[in-house]
C-alpha cells in the first residue's frame, strides 16, 4: 500500500503543542485547490489502485470546512481509482464517523503521543488519555482502521512512561502504530525551552534504546509498525535544531532490538531471512557472529537454539515490570 499525502499544516489546531510546527516539519502550505493538489501528489508519488490519499499535517476533523474538503477529496479518489482516504486528527476531535466512512475514509491516524497524563499536560496537548481510548473504540466500532502515533522524549517523559504508553496502546488493538522520537523544531515553545537549557532532547542512542523496546512490545502484540521516526529531507532538516535525527533511525532502532536479543541469548550463530541481515548483524558487526540464511530468526545460544519469537515473549514480559506512569 502506497501513501499519497497532501498537507494542511496546523489547520484545525485550536491549540499549539510545545513541540509542534507543522509548516517547519513539512515545508508545505495548505492547498489553495484541493483537487489540483491531489492530482499533483498522485503523479509525484506514482499513485495507483493500491494507494491511499493521506490528508496530513493538522487536526483534519476540526478544520472549519472539513466535510467539504473530504467530499471533494473522495470524489478525486474515486476518479483516480485509489483505495481510500486516511487522515490525521486529535483524539478529542474524532467526530461524525458515519460521515467519514461514507466518504471513503479507511484509516484515521490518532495523535496520542503518550498515554501518561503528565506528559500530555507538559506538552500542552490539552486532551486526556481517556480521549485516546474513546477515539480508538469509536473508530473501530464504525469499521474504520486506526493508527496511533506515539512520541518519545517529550517533556516529563521517561523510558518507563514510554513503555507504559506502548502497552496501553497495544491493549487497544489498533491496526498500526507510528513512533516518533521528539525533534526540536524552529519556532516552537520546545525550541525556547531547549535554548534556555530547560529541555534536554534524547540522543540517538537513548532514543533507539527506548524505541527498540517499544518495537518489541508491538511486534509481540502482532501490531503493524507503520513508521519509525519522522521523515526529513534536506529542506525540512534545516528546521531541526535538536533531537535524535538520523535518516535511518528506524533501521537503527530495529537493529538495537536484535542486538539485545543476540547479547542476552549469548548467541554463537544467528539465522534469519537474508533481507533482514543488515538489521540483525549489519549494525552489530562488533559481535562477530556468523549469519546463516533461514526463514525463521533464531540463534544458537549458550545452551540451545532460541527463536526470536520465543525470546521476544519473555523479554516483553520483563518490560512490564518497568512500565509505569509514575517513574
Amino acid at each position: 500500500m502506497k501513501i499519497v499525502p497532501i498537507f494542511f499544516p496546523n489547520a484545525g489546531c485550536r491549540r499549539k503543542c510545545t513541540f509542534c510546527n507543522e509548516w517547519m516539519a513539512t515545508m508545505k502550505s495548505s492547498p489553495k485547490s484541493v483537487k489540483d493538489e491531489i492530482y499533483k501528489a498522485y503523479e509525484f508519488y506514482h499513485g495507483n489502485e493500491n494507494s491511499e490519499l493521506a490528508l496530513y499535517g493538522g487536526t483534519f476533523t476540526a478544520i472549519e470546512n472539513w466535510e467539504e474538503i473530504l467530499i471533494e477529496s473522495y470524489r478525486c479518489v474515486e476518479e483516480l481509482g485509489m483505495r481510500g482516504i486516511r487522515l490525521s486528527t486529535r483524539p478529542d476531535e474524532v467526530r461524525n464517523v458515519d460521515f467519514l466512512k461514507a466518504n471513503g475514509v479507511v484509516n484515521v491516524e490518532i495523535g496520542a503521543q503518550s498515554m501518561c497524563q503528565d506528559v500530555l499536560d507538559a506538552s500542552k496537548r490539552d486532551h486526556t488519555v481517556e480521549d485516546v481510548r474513546k477515539a480508538v473504540k469509536i473508530l473501530k466500532d464504525a469499521g474504520i482502521g486506526v493508527s496511533v502515533h506515539l512520541m518519545t522524549g517529550l517533556p516529563e517523559d521517561t523510558k518507563s512512561k514510554s513503555l507504559f504508553s506502548s502497552f496501553e496502546v497495544a491493549n487497544l488493538r489498533p491496526n498500526g502504530v507510528r513512533i516518533h522520537p521528539t525533534l526540536v523544531l524552529k519556532k516552537t515553545e520546545l525550541e525556547r525551552e531547549y535554548l534556555a537549557g530547560h529541555y534536554v532532547p534524547q540522543s540517538i542512542e537513548e532514543a533507539s534504546d527506548w524505541v527498540s523496546d517499544m518495537i518489541a512490545i508491538f511486534l509481540n502484540g502482532r501490531i503493524v509498525i507503520e513508521r519509525i521516526g519522522m521523515y526529513q529531507d534536506e529542506e525540512t532538516l534545516k528546521n531541526v535544531v535538536g533531537g535524535p535525527f538520523h535518516p535511518a533511525f528506524g533501521e537503527i532502532a530495529r537493529s538495537a532490538l536484535y542486538r539485545k536479543y543476540l547479547i542476552l541469548t549469548e548467541a554463537k550463530r544467528v539465522f534469519g531471512p537474508p533481507n533482514l541481515r543488515s538489521q540483525i548483524v549489519g549494525r552489530n558487526r562488533d559481535l562477530d557472529l556468523e549469519f546463516l540464511p533461514s526463514k525463521e530468526i533464531a540463534v544458537d545460544g549458550k545452551d540451545c537454539k532460541i527463536t526470536f519469537n520465543k525470546w521476544l515473549l519473555e523479554y516483553v514480559h520483563s518490560l512490564k515490570e518497568m512500565a509505569r506512569c509514575d517513574l
